[in-house]
């Protein structure tokens, strides 16, 4: 198999030289125009055949969510910039969005202009990669706790100085715990080390946001089911001495529970709960 021959794509089925396709961990080809489909940060030699399939089928409509969460953010710890904020790091202009209430982010610079979807990625999943071997369950969860972690600064700057002491390059690591994606880089030849830093600090930061926003939540669920176990209580009570169907006032009670763990159910600020 040499630089000059030819293998089909395992997708669209165009026979491709070596320059213009990749191998996937699974042996078969994919050739550069389905790879554009993908994950610019997906590394083939890690990705197996349905790994990629799914990325074709998946990040579209990921991309549109993502865009669409902007308008329903909310809440005490929300924090939703539409605007890509922007880094000059060296020879490198990123650009950099987060929607803390989803807990997700985007990054995208002009090397990935010829993908066809900018992709999301999740602070869940912003933790070091780790293989995970068949009966691992409990390390596995061990290991996902670690997100939990708001103390855990998990994107990290590498710096490379000169024999002077001078910075002459500089590199952002963010872990991640996919199959096809085990860590984010992005480096370049820089004097300058600050605007390296202070992206890290935002991605940072807003998994920190994120994390104080699902604490809230929880807290906030918390409450509003003790108060609705509490009103279920006293309307299945009223009913049975008024002679009523006690029966109703449960399922009432039960309906608003599960709207509750669903996000259906705001409390007013005289803790009455109504349907959003």
């Amino acid at each position: 198999m040499g630089l000059f021959s030819k293998e089909a794509c395992t997708f669209c089925g165009t026979e491709v030289g070596a320059l213009k396709r990749s191998k996937l961990a699974t042996k078969e080809f994919i050739c550069n125009e389905c790879k554009r489909k993908t994950n610019y940060f997906a590394r083939m030699s890690y990705t197996s055949r349905d790994a990629a399939r799914h990325m074709m089928d998946t990040l579209a409509q990921e991309a549109a969510d993502f865009e669409a969460s902007f308008d329903t953010a909310e809440g005490r710890f929300a924090k939703a910039e539409r605007s890509f904020n922007t880094w000059d790091l060296g020879s490198k202009r990123i650009h950099y969005r987060s929607n803390t209430t989803i807990g997700a982010f985007q990054l995208n610079m002009s090397e990935m202009s010829r993908y066809e979807v900018n992709p999301v990625f999740w602070f869940d999943t912003m933790i070091p990669y780790e293989f995970k071997g068949e009966g691992d369950d409990f390390f596995s969860e061990t290991h996902r706790s670690k997100f939990m972690d708001a103390a855990a600064n998990h994107v990290e700057v590498d710096v490379t100085k000169g024999d002077d002491g001078k910075v002459i390059h500089c590199m952002i690591t963010i872990p991640y715990d996919d199959a096809c994606i085990r860590e984010i880089k992005i480096e370049s030849d820089t004097d300058d080390a600050a605007p390296f830093y202070d992206l890290a600090d935002r991605i940072n930061s807003d998994r920190r946001a994120w994390l104080g926003k699902a604490e809230f939540d929880a807290e906030r669920k918390n409450r509003m089911q003790v108060r609705n176990l509490g009103d279920t209580a006293a309307a299945a009570l009223k009913a049975a001495v008024s002679g009523g169907d006690a029966t109703e006032a449960v399922k009432k009670g039960i309906d608003m529970a599960n709207d509750i763990e669903e996000g259906k159910v705001k409390q007013s600020f005289w803790g009455k709960l109504f349907k959003k």
